[in-house]
């Protein structure tokens, strides 16, 4: 966030030189969000406001490219303001010059003027995040390439003072300082909004008309600071929210030295909105609620439909409620553990859905993670397909296209035949799996337990959720931890897929532990995005000790893939990669669910490839930096298992109520052991091993529900795999030892 705003500053300074592109007299003068180059919404007034002494008669007057007289109006100033208006023409790309005078003579000329589709573009980081810094304009600018010449931006610069402090204002301005007109070949653009100037593209591209952004952004805002005290105090509800959250200030709060520019109500609205008023954008595209993350609906709720129904009389908006396009938050744990941010996610589908006609929401849990260091994972770079998806919303919802104008939401649930069915409305063409497994799906029992789930689409807007270890279901979710990369139900239109649909059951009160989608457990994936407080980023999703792992696709026990794991050594073992190392402390992945005290069995699916005998010697299940646990196996009694060297498939389960200190058998211990588990480790043996892993889960269910296990292993198969080690050890000239 420090590193866009530093950049974003320099931009400001930069622009502070910038001589206006018109003339200026001491009579009368434009405000400065007019400039050359600039857009008017078409078909709709185009609005010209400025300073002028009393009384002064001020006209607006529209040429075309011959010089001839399109139309007109004329107003008179008082209060020393002035408003001048004239119907805009249909959208396209000629190029007009707008003449504005003031008793007759000009005082300000506007060249290179169009009129196309305009939309506001606000909310705070993930919306402000540049071009620059996408993965596209990375590119464009190693390439020396700029973007469209159709793209119109009005740049609202980041609010500080000439001695480099925040602005704060206390009252709505009628000027922004220092903002500039530009089109999107200019390199200014490269600090545009990314998600807006993606939006922008495609919308032209579609509409085959110019399209503007009123760039008015600014990081670490709260959705209060972007409200009028206007509409604030004249609606109760809103005032009492903010009362209760101690968030409701008077004029006093502005000579306080600790007031907010990013939290305290009205100052964005005061800087940013306030100025814009005088234009008539088709639509807004909205990207903010990190910062109300924690923020209950019925008062985010509130606080959203206020800013919706006041901008949509403040922006003189015809024909019902102004647009809002809105997108879900980034994947983040946003300070609260693996399922942190989802429910407001939830919060967003809940919005979409009170009016379908008027919203729109974008989800973005499929969109790559990668970022800048120096921003945190909280600012992925990726911002293309959020700005396309945009497009896609306002397309349907503003311009009568036939595409879904919201992502695919769960509508109702019906439990039957021992499965959870879900009905999503917004499906367009009918739902479709990204992948050949439906994956993000969990379900739970009588116990509020959730877990991993089976899905298939039944029907173009139904999907059935179901599982072997779950007979009697209560409840079903779909995509609600704050990973959930993996989820992979779409809508689809025009034979295409077209958005993931929306999360869904966060909010169920039959659900008292929510299921993680700990991807290692699926065994389908070499890397996976880990975060943490001493690290983000994506990484390998299994540490190996003497083996090497690959996902294999073509024999698998289910899903798209299985770990094959091949030893180097006799002696190896693997982890699951769910925690960190922060000096010689372990720190647990924000995204990995490691309270296991809810579980019953830990299951497995493995296979034996080779001939030679292969054996799972014990898991252990590490609850601080030296001390673990290992779960019995069901089959065997004991901690480890023979893998049989048959080339079949073949279920281990552990008991996680039989937990032994230590690997020892003394005191067992049960589950409550597991709160918190800080590292986990396979370890095994076998003399040039193959094996698959594949399907493993842990479930809240009794030892006795083991199904298919391992048979129990003769003291022969010991023996035979005690001496194939031995004889690979002494064969070993040099080479790791896996560690006991």
């Amino acid at each position: 966030m420090k590193k866009i705003l530093s950049v974003l500053l320099c931009l400001t300074l930069l622009l502070s030189a910038v001589v206006p592109a018109f003339a200026s007299s001491p009579q009368a003068r434009l405000y400065n969000v007019y400039g050359d180059g600039m857009l008017f919404q078409c078909d709709a007034d185009a609005v010209l406001a400025g300073e002028a002494p009393d009384g002064s008669e001020i006209s607006a007057e529209l040429y075309d490219k011959t010089g001839a007289l399109v139309t007109s109006g004329t107003a008179t100033a008082t209060d020393g303001a002035f408003r001048v208006s004239f119907p805009a023409p249909a959208g396209g790309y000629d190029v007009y010059t707008v003449k504005v005078k003031c008793g007759g003579a000009v005082f300000t000329e506007l060249k290179n003027v169009v009129f196309g589709a305009l939309w506001l573009a606000t909310g705070q980081s993930n919306m402000q995040y540049e071009v620059l810094n996408t993965p596209e304009g990375i590119e464009m600018q190693k390439e020396g390439r700029t973007g469209s010449p159709d793209i119109h931006v009005l740049y609202c610069p980041i609010p500080i003072t000439d001695e480099g402090e925040w602005r704060t204002e206390y009252l709505p301005q009628t000027d922004v300082p220092n903002c500039k007109w530009f089109t999107a070949d200019d390199p200014a653009f490269y600090y545009m909004s990314g998600v807006a100037y993606f939006f922008a593209e495609k919308l032209q591209k579609s509409l085959d008309m110019p399209v503007g952004i009123l760039n008015a952004p600014l990081g670490a805002t709260a959705i209060a600071t972007w409200l009028s005290r206007r509409a604030i105090d004249g609606n109760e509800t809103a005032k009492n929210v903010l009362q209760a959250w101690g968030g409701y200030f008077g004029e006093e709060r502005w000579s306080d030295p600790n007031r907010s520019v990013f939290n305290d109500m009205t100052n964005m609205y005061n800087i940013n909105i306030a100025p814009l008023t005088n234009f008539r954008p088709a639509g807004a595209i909205w990207y903010q609620g990190c910062t109300n993350c924690f923020t209950p609906y019925e008062y985010y709720g509130t606080l959203f439909n206020l800013l919706q129904d006041s901008y949509t009389e403040d922006f003189g908006y015809a024909g019902g409620r102004m647009p809002f396009i809105f997108s879900q938050l980034a994947m983040f744990a946003y300070g609260r553990g693996p399922v942190a941010e989802t429910g407001f996610n939830e919060v967003f589908t809940t919005l979409a859905k009170e009016d379908p006609a008027h919203r729109g929401e974008v989800t973005i849990y499929d969109v790559p993670l990668d970022f800048i260091k120096e921003q945190s994972a909280i600012h992925p770079m990726t911002k293309k397909p959020i700005g396309e998806r945009m497009a896609s919303l306002a397309g349907s919802l503003v311009y009568g296209g036939d595409s879904p104008t919201s992502a695919a939401y769960c509508s109702g649930s019906e439990i039957r035949d021992g499965s959870v069915y879900l009905t999503f409305e917004n499906v367009g063409d009918g739902l479709r799996a990204k992948g050949d497994t439906l994956r993000g799906f969990a379900i739970c029992g009588e116990d509020g337990i959730a877990v991993e789930a089976d899905a298939e689409i039944v029907a173009a807007d139904t999907v059935r959720v179901f599982s072997e270890y779950v007979p009697a279901p209560v409840a079903a979710t779909y995509a609600v931890t704050a990973w959930s990369e993996r989820a992979n139900l779409w809508s689809s239109f025009g034979g295409e897929l077209y958005m993931p649909a929306a999360s869904y059951g966060y909010y169920d009160a039959n659900i008292l532990h929510h299921y993680t989608d700990n991807a290692w457990m699926n065994c389908e994936n070499l890397t996976f995005f880990g975060s943490s407080t001493v690290s983000q980023g994506y990484i390998d999703a299994w540490k190996t000790s003497c083996c090497s792992v690959s996902v294999e696709t073509e024999d698998r026990a289910e899903g798209d893939g299985a770990l094959r794991v091949k030893s180097v050594l006799p002696l190896f073992e693997l982890s699951p990669a769910i925690s960190d190392k922060s000096g010689l402390k372990t720190v647990v992945f924000d995204n990995a669910d490691t309270n296991w005290s809810d579980y019953g069995t830990l299951r497995l699916k493995v296979k034996n490839r080779v001939k030679g005998v292969v054996r799972l010697n014990e898991i252990r299940l590490y609850t601080d930096e030296y001390s673990y646990y290992t779960p019995v196996c069901g089959a065997t009694g004991l901690p480890g298992v023979t893998v049989p060297a048959d080339g079949e498939w073949h279920q281990i389960v552990f008991d996680l109520n039989r937990l032994l200190r230590g690997g020892t058998g003394d005191d067992e211990k049960t589950n409550e052991e597991l709160s918190k588990i800080l590292r986990i480790k396979f370890k095994l043996e076998g003399a040039n091993a193959d094996l698959l892993l594949d399907d493993i889960r842990v479930l809240p269910e009794e030892i006795g529900q083991d199904g298919e296990s391992v048979a129990f292993e003769s003291f022969i198969a010991r023996l035979r795999a005690l001496f194939a080690a031995l004889l690979d050890m002494l064969r070993a000239f040099f080479g790791c030892g896996a560690g006991r």
